[in-house]
This record gives C-alpha cells, structure tokens and sequence, in this order.
C-alpha cells in the first residue's frame, strides 16, 4: 500500500513462489492467482502459457542467491510489493537407503537434495525477508511427511534429512522473525505431484499402484491431489491465521495419529 496525493492506495497482495511449474507448486500459483494476488515465480523452467497479467516467471535455479534476488526484485518493481513467500521448490532422493549406493554417490544426493530443499529455502527466505518485515508478510513452506516419518512413506535418508532439516528452517525463522513475520509450513502426505529425483526421474511413476498404496497407508484412506493442498498456503497468509507462527498444516490422511 501507498499514498498518492495524500489518499491511501490499496493494492493487490503480492506472492513469491519458487517451483511453481509443476505438482503443488503450480496449484498453490493458480489458488494464489484466483484469490486476487499477484505471482512472481521462480523455476527452473516456465510452463508453455508463460507470464500473465497476473503471473511473472523468472527462470532461474533455487541454489542461485541471484536467481532468488531476482524473483523477489520482480515481485516489488513489477507488481509494487510483496507479502507473501512461499518456499516450495524441491526434490526427492528416489527412496535411496544407506546400504543402497556407494560412498561417493551417497554423498552426491544428499548433498544435491541439501542445496535444494534446504539452502534454497534459506536463500529465497534471505531474499525475502526485508520486503516481508515491511509489509508485515508471511512465509510459507512445503515440508512433507518425510519432516516427521522415516519408513513407509517412500522416502530415503537424504529426502528424511533434508526435509527433517525444513521443519527446523521453519522453526528457527519463526522465532526469529517474530513479530515482523509470521513462519508456517504445509506437510504433505501422498500427494500423487510430477516430484523428480537428481536425475529427473519421477518418484510417482505408475500412478494407480501408488495411489493403491497411499489410500492404503493411511488412515483415512484418501488421497489428495495438489489443488485440496493449494488453498492451505492462502490460509496461513490470511489474517484468519495471524496468530499462528512456527506451525505445520499436516494434509496426510491421518498419519499424524498413527
């Protein structure tokens, strides 16, 4: 919001979303779009449809400080401001275990999945944060049921590591932050998305067994798809949840009370 001849100018709220192109990040866009903000997104690819009024792709990589300077700079020259981040780009290590690959490939995945899912989070949030103190913004991140649960649910060492390390980016900013910005988090679980490995490999390939096996894992028996997800990011930026900081949304069938 400005002034403009001494009257008060109300704009549109503003999002940063970072992997936007695909799976939850594409829906959380597309709710975030419909619900009158406006999006800059970063990806390492942008979708054929391209920018829009209300959309702004910035093609970059999330281990980049330029590439999330960059977003962020978009979002405050291009649409005026900015009030929501949302930290979602990511990916998986395939299931890897420790007995499963070498030393030296071991490391290669995990670090690569540690620069991903963590360092980028921690660069967009660093990009981020001057403009969110001043518009009194939210951030928030994608963790999963990987944050928590380490068998059963797909997910090797690495994913568990880094996105057990997400939880407490998300828990360290929120105390931080406080009270000039408010830190929550969305963990999924068994959402059916496009998610890849290092070497693009998609971790749902063969969708009706794996949907088979997730409404089997939980205990209610469902399984979401990344449009019921989207409008829990929306929420936790709303002033219906401005008492809420350092929380995580568990959109997992029930797996939390297993």
């Amino acid at each position: 919001m400005g002034r403009e001849d001494g009257r008060r100018v109300e704009r549109e709220p503003v999002a940063v979303v970072t992997g936007g192109a695909s799976g939850i990040g594409r829906a959380v866009v597309a709710d975030l779009a419909a619900h009158g903000y406006r999006v800059a997104v970063l990806d390492r690819e942008a979708p054929a449809d391209g920018d829009s009024d209300r959309v702004r792709w910035v093609v970059g990589d999330v281990r980049d400080p330029d590439a999330n300077d960059g977003v962020v700079d978009v979002a405050l020259s291009r649409f005026g401001g900015l009030d929501l981040f949302v930290g979602n780009a990511g990916v998986h290590d395939g299931g890897i275990g420790i007995r499963d690959a070498g030393g030296a490939e071991l490391a290669e995945v995990t670090r690569y999945l540690l620069d991903v899912d963590v360092v980028g989070y921690l660069l967009g949030a660093r990009a981020a944060v001057r403009a969110l103190a001043g518009s009194k913004g939210s951030m928030v991140f994608t963790l999963s049921d990987a944050s928590y649960l380490v068998r059963g649910n797909g997910a090797g060492i690495a994913y568990a590591a880094a996105k057990h390390a997400a939880l407490g980016v998300v828990r360290h900013l929120a105390a931080d932050l406080a009270p000039a910005v408010r830190v929550n988090a969305v963990a999924p679980g068994g959402i059916v998305t496009g998610l890849r490995t290092m070497d693009g490999l998609r971790v749902f390939a063969g969708a009706d067994e794996i949907t088979a096996t997730v409404r089997a894992f939980n205990p209610l028996g469902v399984v979401l798809c990344a449009e019921q997800v989207a409008p829990l990011y929306r929420f936790l930026a709303s002033p219906a949840a401005e008492g809420m900081t350092g929380e995580v949304l568990r959109p997992d069938g029930g797996l939390t009370v297993r």
